[in-house]
Formats: C-alpha cells, sequence, structure tokens
C-alpha cells in the first residue's frame, strides 16, 4: 500500500496531482497548523501584466495557532467578485475556458464556511477532470491529531497498512527515516520534474497553480502531468 501526505493546499500546482497519481491512498493533511501567506489559502496563477496571485481571505487574527481544518472563510460577499474576476481577467480567452467554468468556479457558489471544505471540494473536482482514481481521505478523520512531525506521518502510514511512504524533497530534511525502517515502511522521495507546456503570455512560466494547466491543455493536462 502506497501512501502519499500533504496539505489540502488552494488550487495546487501540477506536482500535488502528478503525487496524487503515484499512490494508493491520498491523505489530506488538514490537523497541522496553518501557514499564513502560504499556498493553503492561495496560489500563483499567470495573467497578461505578469504572475499574479490568486488569493481566499480567511480569518488569522488571534488564530495564530489554528489548525487548517479551523480557518474559516472571510465572510464577505465581495472577494468572491474579485477572485472570479481576476480568474476571467486572466483566461477567458484560454482554449479550455469552459473547462473551468464547468469543474471549478461551481465549487465557489457552496459558499463553504471553511477553507480546508472549499480547498478539498475543488481538488476533487479536479481530480475527477484528471480521471484519477486515488483514494483520498482527510487527517482528521484518522485520529491522529494530537501527534506531529515524522511520528504523525509514521502513525498515518500504519494506520492505512502502507508499505511505502511518498514524502516531498524536503523530507529529506525533518523526516527520522529510522522509525520508518523499524516498521518496515519503504520511504520514496518525490522528484518531479515540471513539463513545459502551451501557456498564454509569452515565456513559459512554472509552478503555477493547476488552472493554468487546464485551460491551456484540458485533457490533455492529465498526459503532461505524468510526462
Amino acid at each position: 500500500m502506497i501512501v502519499a501526505i500533504q496539505q489540502p493546499e488552494h488550487l495546487p500546482w501540477i506536482g500535488f496531482f502528478h503525487k496524487m497519481t503515484q499512490c494508493d491512498i491520498f491523505v489530506y493533511l488538514d490537523t497541522v497548523q496553518f501557514k499564513k501567506r502560504y499556498y493553503e489559502n492561495r496560489n500563483r496563477i499567470k495573467t497578461k501584466d505578469g504572475i499574479r496571485w490568486l488569493t481566499i481571505p480567511v480569518y488569522v487574527k488571534g488564530k495564530y495557532k489554528q489548525k487548517i481544518k479551523d480557518v474559516q472563510i472571510f465572510d464577505e460577499i465581495s472577494w468572491k467578485k474579485k477572485y472570479i474576476s481576476l480568474i476571467e481577467h486572466s483566461y477567458k480567452k484560454a482554449p479550455y475556458w469552459n473547462d473551468i467554468v464547468k469543474y471549478i468556479l461551481p465549487c465557489l457558489f457552496d459558499s463553504p464556511k471553511l477553507l480546508s471544505e472549499l480547498n478539498i471540494t475543488m481538488i476533487e473536482s479536479i481530480k475527477k477532470y484528471l480521471n484519477i482514481d486515488t483514494i483520498c481521505i482527510k487527517a482528521s478523520d484518522l485520529d491522529l491529531n494530537n501527534l506531529q512531525g515524522s511520528q504523525l506521518i509514521m502513525e498515518t502510514c500504519l494506520k492505512l497498512n502502507a508499505d511505502q511512504y511518498i514524502s516531498g524533497p524536503s523530507g529529506k530534511n525533518y523526516l527520522d527515516v529510522f522509525i520508518f525502517e523499524e516498521k518496515k515502511i519503504r520511504i520514496k522521495y518525490h522528484n518531479f520534474l515540471h513539463p513545459e507546456y502551451p501557456q498564454m503570455y509569452g515565456k513559459f512560466a512554472s509552478h503555477l497553480s493547476i488552472i493554468d494547466l487546464l485551460v491551456n491543455c484540458g485533457t490533455n493536462s492529465r498526459k503532461i502531468i505524468e510526462m
């Protein structure tokens, strides 16, 4: 059983989905601390005016230690108008714009209160579009909330009967490999090489939100992710 674990980022980059294709179970790590100004509530897109941040405003004042699963979306209608306007301004003339309208924008209309709910809903919709059949679950459903670091990852793997864990490259800096060896769980590092693909607005830019790939390449996106 191959397991991968990662925070439910907002409209993640394509490497996120490549990792998902490489495992049997993908765990949305929603029980760790929310990182302000990271990728949980925002991501980068390419516009004719350069790279811009697509951001979901959230409540952070006085909530420094809140977990991802508890982060609430700022309750104002205006942010959705700005959010959708930026996407339209950037991609409405892209070849597969209608796919974004069908698979991503409707996720906003359900008005989820929690950031993780919105992120996961969007990820699951994109997963469906890409025909990824990996099982996805939330860490918060595994009752491992009091664990951290290597112990959290290892216990998650044990709970899911994993014999292999796919880690991001940064795992080399913090994972206690010995406790995994003791439990006979092999660690494989996800060294994803970012492919280039047809893209609007001049010189190619990498490590953008998945929507940049989707609007430009549509149903060919899965093949490009796995190149």
